[in-house]
């Protein structure tokens, strides 16, 4: 059976996205995530709110692992 003589069944189409709604939704998050950055970087209590909210792992130097 060659390449071109290749069908997608029909539930699969339905389960899988095309490729361009993979790409819109990889912007939109990308968006997101940027423009989350920006707003977080501007705002002092918003960024130690974020920064205590976190969870992190050091060493017995002190050094950040996680």
């Amino acid at each position: 059976m060659s390449a071109a003589n290749f069908k997608v069944p029909a539930i699969v189409k339905d389960i899988i996205p095309s490729p361009t709604a993979i790409l819109r939704e990889g912007i939109i998050v990308l968006g997101g995530v940027l423009i989350a950055a920006y707003v977080i970087s501007r705002f002092p209590a918003l960024k130690k709110f974020v920064t205590d909210a976190s969870i992190t792992v050091n060493d017995k130097q002190g050094n950040n692992i996680w």
